[in-house]
């Protein structure tokens, strides 16, 4: 296994783990502000939630979300394929607002990006992460920072781009994130995929999730200064949590031991909440993170998927990740120079979005 392939599974696992983290800590931080009644009545029926009219990003002349929500089935290669109406899609966005981000003119960036495909089915419940390299060459919307109104001009640049280009947080970056990856995953107009909700979190502010719960337990797979040494299992909190994480040059294999201490911190972050309970945990992180998590998803909606999460086990959350694209130079329009994109394999895109949320007619 070569090394690009194998910092492809370290980033499928962490932003797997990461994006289940950032489920769970939404529905901490709402549930928290809910009525315990309304968990479980949600829990029970998900999909009563969801039968309500998608988030707008603006009251007039802003991204419409819901351009495609008649289409019922498609025709692809000579088959037929119906939607599946039990699916919702979340965006998964870690925002990186500090460190390389703050050197540069971009700011704010959505350092992580993920679909939370979510099946509501009553005895069909399940969770499909899907990895989407925030480097992808694709089409992104220019946007009126102040009302998200569509502009005419589009730029070939990077997925990720699309939040900054929105106006990041103050402004539509995660609804023009959201308006990008439905236009990348429909497959130039091929599919009907709304993507309606999001959930963002500042990924500057890992150390205070492990602060919330009274530290999180991991097992050093090296010596580690200020720390501990190989073999400890130790209790992260404060600065340990981003020593551990961020100093990849006190690292044995620098930028791969970064990504799985990444992965070993937030299995231990998730394993914690997932044993506390959403409802058990909000009071410890309520104060924590409603400041740093934010989303288009209402009370309702949220408490729905939690009730979901309690259902599926982490262990059984089917991740996914493309692996038929590559990278490769390329000019970025809205950069201004050439760039290192990942080029999405669309074959490879198609047969996952189908299988996904189609069944053949």
């Amino acid at each position: 296994m070569n090394q690009q392939t194998k910092r492809v599974n370290h980033h499928k696992k962490i932003k797997g783990l990461l994006v289940v983290l950032i489920a769970l800590i939404a529905a901490a931080v709402f549930i928290f502000a809910s009525l315990y009644g309304t968990y479980q009545n949600l829990r029970a029926n998900p999909l009563a939630a969801f039968h309500t009219t998608a988030p707008q990003a603006a009251e007039t002349d802003a991204i419409n979300f819901d351009k495609n929500a008649d289409v019922k089935t498609v025709t692809i290669d000579g088959k037929e394929y119906i939607v599946n109406p039990n699916i919702i899609t979340v965006l998964m966005l870690g925002i990186d607002s500090d460190g390389s981000a703050a050197k540069t003119a971009q700011g704010e960036r959505s350092d992580m990006m993920l679909l939370c495909t979510v099946n509501l089915e009553e005895g069909q419940e399940s969770i499909t992460l899907t990895s989407l390299p925030r480097d992808t060459r694709t089409t992104v919307h220019d946007v009126d920072e102040d009302t998200g109104k569509i502009l005419d001009k589009n730029w070939i640049t990077k997925l990720n781009h699309a939040y900054n280009i929105g106006g990041m947080t103050k402004g539509y970056g995660a609804e023009n994130a959201m308006r990008a990856t439905e236009d990348l995953i429909e497959c130039n107009g091929q599919l009907s995929i709304p993507v309606q909700y999001y959930i963002s979190i500042d990924l500057e502010h890992l150390s205070d999730l492990a602060d919330a719960l009274g530290g999180v337990e991991v097992t050093l797979d090296q010596d580690y200064p200020d720390i501990g040494s190989e073999g400890d299992v130790v209790n992260l909190r404060g600065n340990d949590v981003r020593l551990y994480l961020q100093n990849r040059k006190q690292m044995d294999d620098g930028e791969m031991d970064r990504q799985r201490h990444e992965q070993n911190f937030m299995m231990a972050i998730a394993k914690k909440i997932k044993e506390m309970g959403a409802v058990q945990s909000a009071s410890k992180l309520f104060t924590q993170l409603q400041d740093v998590v934010h989303m288009n998803l209402s009370l309702d909606q949220v408490v729905a998927m939690a009730g979901v999460l309690d259902k599926v086990s982490l262990d059984d959350i089917e991740h996914s990740v493309m692996e038929q694209g590559g990278y490769e130079n390329a000019y970025d329009e809205y950069m201004g120079q050439d760039l290192n994109f990942y080029m999405m394999d669309e074959q490879e895109l198609m047969d996952k979005m189908l299988g996904m949320y189609y069944t053949p007619a």
